[in-house]
């Protein structure tokens, strides 16, 4: 029965909101794409005086800062030709050769990932994709773990037949844990990298094509820079929008451009709509509004806040309630929480979301940074998902475009519209349950069994077959200042001044030094403790633990070793 349509108050801004992030963008990136030539000319440099080690972590510094910064440009030929040339320079070649196995089928798939963790999609890509293609043998290869693997990930590596390297507990740095997984990469008949977007020890032990088997890249974070493009035999888009700035804007030829849905497993529903609400503790007749998202997704437009946006649907619609799940509560969403009588609830990030996903009524995605695994968590359940999409259709990556969606998600252009969305799927229990319905049927069609692994093996056939001819298509690598690169500095990086750039940069150093060579990571250090506001995550004191190399961390963080060793 459709019940009252809940009213809901305009807020003004947002047109005004996204012509500032514009200007922003448009004096943002021509300052970051300075600083980061200035970073390339240093790699450079470092390389040319055969300071391998310190030119691989600046080159990695330097890709952090194009990932964080955006600099008007999606990959660097530049520098990924630079790090090619250390690779193989400073690396000995890998005793194996891989050429013979460079046929279809791949019987052995090796997955690299820079760390794995017990919350969000990429993770979980990783081990469903194992659980999934269960006739082969599948290894992984950490290049920067400190913590534990996930469970479910390593016992999914082991019902394979597979090992899990974690190769930064080897002595050493990035130089050594490049030939380490040089070694293990050429022993395998196909490699998937699951690696962050400034990771550059997949570019250092890939660097020798003749030695590598094909190499497939996940492009898991398409929205913006990363590195993997120079040694990649094909490239996998997640969504069309993804795809089209490979080609575009990364050099990736259409032949080599590929596009693999997100794998899901079946949902199995433990609990009912009602059940799974009594169990969070909120009445079974309310209307739950769910998100789910880290922190960093969820931020304010102009002045108004995530909470605000909901806040005139939570005050007019009494049985409603809304759970974020992710973030700890924000400041700026205490006078929502407060207005709400706590109708809107924030709980901390947490591994267990099967009981947020079942009790929802309506799925509301993050934003300005959308969700794209956490809405089809939720459409696998069966819930009508909504998300806003502002930004003009040259800015797909930056929305929600997944395959299976089309048709079924809702994707509304202002704030205006979005309430009015939220305000009928409130009031109209048949089209919420019949929009949810059809929106699970689709994405289990796609995203999971038989159809994804179709993809999958096509994927796997085009690496096989295109890995002997590969040759990456010439780009030019020129700053932009267009859509979506003014959008992006506003939301998926830092937006400060100057004065802020280096305070930045400086965070990104600390984050690095203690892959550093030792002389390297002595002189930071120094200049750090000394410069106005040091170390940023520790006090003088407790900066002393950056003098200790990752390496050892990783070895105390995660028990004993022997040389490259399976995960326990």
């Amino acid at each position: 029965m459709r019940q009252e349509a809940c009213d809901y108050r305009p807020v003004e801004g947002l047109a005004a909101t996204l012509s500032q992030w514009r200007e922003d963008g448009r004096r943002l990136i021509p300052a970051n794409w300075s600083e980061f030539r200035g970073l390339v000319d240093l790699v450079s440099d470092l390389t040319r005086r055969k300071r391998y080690a310190a030119a691989a972590v600046y080159g990695e510094l330097a890709a952090l800062y194009a990932t964080s910064r955006h600099c008007g440009i999606f990959v660097s030929p530049s520098l990924e030709g630079i790090l090619i040339g250390i690779g193989q320079a400073a690396i000995e070649r890998s005793r194996h050769h891989a050429g013979a196995r460079r046929q279809y089928p791949p019987k052995h798939v090796l997955h690299v990932s820079t760390r794995v963790l017990p919350v969000g999609g990429h993770s979980r890509m990783i081990w469903r994709w194992v659980q999934q293609d269960g006739t082969r043998v599948h290894s992984l290869a950490l290049t920067r773990q400190t913590g534990k693997v996930p469970a479910l990930l390593t016992q999914a590596i082991a019902n394979s037949g597979g090992r899990i390297y974690r190769v930064n507990r080897a002595i050493g740095g990035i130089l050594v844990w490049a030939k380490q997984l040089r070694e293990i990469a050429a022993k395998a008949d196909v490699v998937v990298l699951h690696s962050f977007n400034d990771d550059v020890i997949p570019m250092l032990a890939l660097a020798y094509k003749e030695d590598s088997p094909p190499v497939i890249f996940l492009d898991h974070a398409d929205h913006i820079f990363w590195l993997g493009a120079g040694i990649s035999d094909v490239v996998v888009s997640l969504r069309r929008s993804g795809m089209c700035l490979a080609q575009e804007r990364r050099g990736i030829s259409a032949e080599r451009s590929l596009l693999l849905p997100t794998i899901l497993a079946p949902a199995e529903r433990s609990l009912s709509r009602e059940q799974a609400k009594r169990r969070l503790g909120l009445p079974e007749d309310s209307i739950l509004l769910l998100s789910i998202a880290r922190s960093l997704k969820y931020g304010s437009v102009g002045n108004v806040s995530y909470a605000d946006a909901h806040l005139p649907i939570l005050e007019q619609c009494k049985n409603a309630r809304m759970i974020v799940v992710g973030p700890r509560c924000r400041s700026d969403w205490v006078t929502a929480i407060h207005r709400t009588g706590g109708r809107f609830l924030c709980v901390s990030e947490r591994e267990d979301t099967a009981p947020f996903y079942e009790a929802a009524d309506i799925y509301v995605d993050s934003f300005p940074f959308v969700s794209t695994t956490s809405l089809l968590e939720a459409g696998r359940y069966g819930v009508p998902l909504v998300s806003i999409f502002p930004y003009p259709e040259a800015s797909g990556t930056l929305g929600a475009d997944l395959p299976g969606l089309d048709g079924n998600l809702i994707r509304v252009r202002d704030l205006d519209g979005y309430r009015n969305v939220l305000s009928q799927l409130i009031g109209d229990q048949q089209y919420r349950h019949a929009l949810g319905e059809r929106t699970r049927r689709k994405i289990l069609e796609i995203h999971t069994g038989i159809e994804w692994q179709r993809h999958v093996e096509h994927v796997y056939r085009e690496a096989c077959r295109l890995a002997a001819t590969h040759s990456q298509a010439a780009i030019a690598e020129e700053m932009l200042i267009g859509d979506p690169d003014v959008l992006i500095p506003r939301i998926h990086g830092a937006a400060d001044d100057s004065e802020g750039r280096q305070r930045d940069l400086d965070r990104m150093i600390e984050s690095l030094i203690r892959i550093m060579p030792i002389e390297e990571r002595m002189r930071q250090w120094i200049r750090l403790s000394r410069a106005d506001g040091g170390f940023q995550n520790a006090d003088r004191i407790g900066s002393l633990k950056y003098l200790v190399p990752e390496w050892l961390v990783g070895r105390i963080k995660s028990g004993p070793w022997r040389g490259v060793c399976a995960a326990r």
